[in-house]
């Protein structure tokens, strides 16, 4: 109850009851005080009141009366003392007890107020205060049927106003008539169609109920007899957005917005409308705009967190659960949600920290688990199942932690069960794409690949712009020999990715879909609704430079750079080997800093791609003696082997490793010095302790496969190239070293697939072509068909036309064309074979079979002696192509943004 109308009870509570009390105190002043009162002066009517009880104690009216004067100026302690004296003077009062229920009830002690308004219907069963504040206190105590029978002691009029109507909707409700409880509502809206007040009260008990419709129609009454009152305005917004009605919860809110621009929580309601209209970006810029004006309201910081993880935006999401951790320590969800953000940042490490510990203070939360699994995932596939398992048992329906599972399995090489997982969430949603793209991705690698064919082609239908899912239905056709119709989807999956722009969403079974074009296009529109929002235009920049738009992403990290944010800008420069432009933010971090060893790393990086070895052996020397950590040893390594002084850079190498470095391009060219140099088994170690430190990086991850096949561990080497399809599964130098692998070890058939795959993806090196064709010819080395030598054709010109110097590729070339019969065109390719490598006994054996062909017995006898003389000379001469480490492991790139998570 509002003050004004509490006073304005007790007084005329007071002023009726003068008549039978007034017996000592003059009325003159009464009328005195009471003007006073009707003025507010409240001082004035205490000093006047208090002289005349000075001369006349014991007048009850008098000290209930200056009770009141007290209340209103919350001077309750005081107050409490004159309505004690009061009551004792005058016991049968009902309109003395009415003011001291309201002297409670100003207070908050309830049940005292109760008690005094009880005893006022003891004196007087009708009295409409008293039975009013006793509904009131009922309804407080969820007692709709007292309620009730407050409400029934008042007289007709009384019970016919908007107070008692809702008092009385509100008791029907407790005793469970919800029917009439709203009847009765939408009588009191008819019957006070012009008085915003009723409406309101409406507006707000329907919205209580969540009964939000009803509540929007009510509170739409109220804005329009009040279109000017703010808190009606923002409350028909929140009643619009709760019923869904998006369009006009939008409309309110833009309109309370022009009353209040800067009003936090009416940009928190537009946000989750723009949100729940699936507008995340526009979400982010009122949630931002929110957050600079409150940054310290947690539910703007949380909201925030989850639309921008929803974005994509994971650094973003842990900033802000950071904030909201550091109001609400306690906050366990919120702990676990930036646990998830983290891993999906792939701050592994700290990810598994962070919700170990939420797991072990709620153990039977599935969604911890599920996120612990995230993290774990990269580094302990054994332990993620496990948790995901454990989640399973607890919520057997939750079907994001069984996608899960299955491609976790699928990983392991369990592909039973993983079929099994896949196949009880296909029970229950049969069209659920995600599922079904892993099942038929899950039956290609058990080598079932007529399963595949049929559920890619059903996932295909269903998603027909997903360009995962027809990548892996070209897989499985390429298997089934289906070569035409895997080019046409081929086709249709470049279509769709070119339209992606350099993006693609990805079918992942854990968390949400990687959408890079996406993110690129939240990402410019809330640069453009932030202008001044220098760490949005880093990130956009970031994700620029991840599409090769390079000089757009330079031209944003001149926009952002500050103390802040150069290094940031220079190392993602560095990461795509934009050296030079990495420069000049380098060179002004370290003039801003001179002691931040990084960025001073990067610089020397830099420098040696840009200039010399040697410069940049200087520009490294500037880390002082007691910063040099792993990485600055790796990269002085590096250095100096570049300048051929091998010692001391194997001496700089083991000191770094001593140091265990985290930058994986340090790691990879440690891995590539040890290669260099013949070091393979030590190689292998360094890129198995790196996945230890810097887990799941896919460049680090194919060096290894690479240098376990120069072991000859090929079993363990295809393993890891099949993590890596399905880790990147747009990055063809998996499939392409796959395919090479397979060739070398007489596996063409298998080949054939993995090769041209790489080149639908991007492959543009001799070899993937030069494969390909030894492939095709190894695979159909009896009878091989027209079609199939001119398949092998069109790929070894491929590759000619790529690298003409090749013995290899002009020894292929030879034998094609003479099996083709173009006896001139074999003599061609097998002169320069042998021009190259005089030495090469397949371009001799072919030559001997091109002269024979031609009727030139001598020349072929002479090229069998040849053949005859070199393996003499070299028992073990082995013709088969080698692994061309050299060729494809020294020019690796990382993949691009598109790389997905491990599911």
């Amino acid at each position: 109850m509002g003050l004004s109308r509490w006073l304005l009870l007790c007084t005329t509570s007071l002023l009726c009851a003068a008549s039978s009390l007034r017996a000592q105190v003059p009325p003159s002043v009464y009328d005195q005080v009471t003007a006073e009162l009707d003025q507010h002066r409240y001082p004035e009517a205490e000093a006047l009141l208090e002289a005349a009880l000075n001369e006349h104690p014991q007048d009850g009216e008098a000290l209930g009366l200056m009770g009141a004067i007290l209340d209103a100026q919350k001077r309750f302690a005081e107050a409490e003392g004159f309505y004690q004296r009061a009551v004792r003077l005058s016991p049968g009062s009902f309109s003395l007890f009415n003011n001291f229920g309201n002297h409670y009830l100003a207070q908050g002690k309830q049940e005292l107020a109760r008690r005094a308004y009880s005893r006022v219907v003891q004196i007087n069963p009708r009295d409409p205060n008293a039975n009013l504040q006793l509904a009131r206190l009922a309804i407080a105590r969820k007692q709709g049927d007292q309620t009730l029978h407050y409400l029934g002691q008042l007289g007709d009029k009384e019970q016919a106003t908007p107070e008692a109507q809702l008092l009385r909707a509100q008791a029907l409700k407790l005793t469970g008539d919800s029917s009439a409880a709203e009847r009765e509502l939408l009588e009191a809206l008819k019957e006070f169609p012009g008085d915003p007040r009723v409406a309101f009260s409406v507006g707000m008990l329907f919205a209580e109920w969540k009964r939000y419709e009803k509540a929007e129609e009510a509170f739409l009454q109220a804005s329009l007899a009040a279109p000017k009152d703010f808190d009606v305005l923002y409350n028909l917004g929140l009643a619009a957005l709760r019923a869904r009605d998006l369009a006009r919860a939008e409309q309110v809110f833009q309109a309370a917005l022009k009353q209040r621009p800067d009003d936090v929580d009416c940009l928190l309601g537009l946000a989750r409308v723009e949100e729940a209209r699936g507008d995340a970006p526009q979400a982010a810029t009122n949630l931002y705009h929110a957050q600079r004006l409150a940054p310290d309201r947690p539910e703007v910081l949380k909201f925030l967190a989850a639309v921008t993880q929803e974005m994509g935006l994971y650094s973003d999401s842990v900033s802000a659960y950071d904030k909201l951790l550091r109001l609400q320590p306690g906050d366990d969800v919120a702990r676990r949600d930036r646990g998830y953000a983290l891993a999906r940042e792939r701050k592994f490490t700290e990810a598994m920290a962070e919700l170990s510990s939420y797991v072990r203070r709620n153990p039977h939360d599935p969604a911890g688990l599920y996120d612990l699994a995230l993290a774990e995932s990269w580094q302990h596939r054994d332990l993620a199942i496990q948790h995901l398992s454990e989640a399973l048992a607890l919520d057997r329906k939750m079907t994001s932690a069984r996608l899960a599972r299955a491609a976790l399995l699928r990983q392991e090489g369990k592909f039973d069960a993983a079929i099994n997982d896949l196949a009880a969430v296909l029970r229950s949603k049969h069209d659920n794409v995600k599922a079904l793209d892993l099942l038929g991705d899950t039956y290609l690698s058990a080598g079932r690949t007529r399963d595949a064919l049929a559920i890619l082609s059903k996932a295909s239908q269903l998603a027909p712009e997903d360009s995962l899912v027809w990548l892996h239905y070209s897989q499985a056709l390429m298997r089934a020999g289906q070569q035409q119709s895997a080019q046409t989807v081929l086709d249709k999956f470049k279509t769709i990715r070119a339209n992606e722009a350099g993006g693609r969403p990805q079918t992942s079974a854990l968390g949400p879909p990687e959408q890079p074009a996406q993110q690129v296009a939240d990402l410019r529109r809330l640069v453009a609704d932030n202008p001044h929002d220098s760490y949005l235009k880093v990130q956009l920049g970031e994700l620029l430079l991840s599409a090769g738009k390079t000089e757009e992403a330079v031209g944003l990290f001149r926009e952002a750079a500050n103390s802040a944010y150069l290094h940031e800008c220079a190392s993602a420069l560095v990461e795509v080997e934009q050296y030079k432009a990495a420069m000049e933010f380098l060179n002004a971090a370290l003039a801003r800093d001179p002691e931040n060893v990084q960025a001073r790393l990067d610089l020397a990086l830099a420098v040696f791609h840009e200039a010399s070895a040697a410069d940049a052996l200087l520009e490294l020397a500037k880390v002082t003696p007691d910063r040099r950590n792993g990485d600055y040893f790796l990269l002085r390594a590096q250095l100096l082997d570049s300048l051929g002084k091998t010692q001391e850079a194997a001496e700089a190498l083991n000191r770094g490793f001593r140091a265990s470095p985290t930058r994986t391009d340090l790691y990879f060219q440690a891995a590539l010095f040890l290669l260099k140099h013949g070091q393979t088994q030590q190689a292998v170690s360094l890129l198995e302790k790196a996945d230890q430190i810097v887990p799941g990086n896919p460049r680090l991850l194919l060096a290894r496969a690479m240098s376990l096949e120069m072991l000859r561990q090929t079993d363990q080497a295809l393993a890891i190239l099949a993590q890596l399809e399905s880790l990147s599964p747009t990055w063809y130098l998996p499939y392409e070293i796959h395919g090479i692998i397979l060739s070398i070890h007489f596996k063409p058939a298998e080949a054939s697939p993995f090769l041209q795959m790489a080149i639908a993806l991007g492959a543009s090196d001799a070899k993937a072509f030069y494969y390909l064709a030894f492939a095709i010819m190894r695979a159909n080395a009896v009878d091989a068909s027209k079609a199939e030598t001119a398949e092998a054709q069109v790929a070894i010109d491929k590759a000619i036309s790529l690298d003409p110097r090749d013995s290899y590729i002009q020894s292929l070339a030879g034998k094609i064309a003479y099996l083709e019969k173009d006896y001139p065109a074999a003599l061609q390719h097998l002169h320069a074979a042998l021009t190259l490598w005089p030495e090469m006994i397949e371009a001799h054996e072919t030559l001997s079979a091109t002269y024979r062909a031609l009727g030139e017995k001598e020349k072929s006898a002479e090229e069998l002696k040849t053949v005859l003389r070199i393996k003499q000379q070299n028992p073990t001469a082995d013709e088969s192509p080698p692994f061309p480490i050299g060729n494809l492991l020294f020019t690796v790139r990382p993949p691009s943004s598109s790389t997905s998570t491990p599911f």
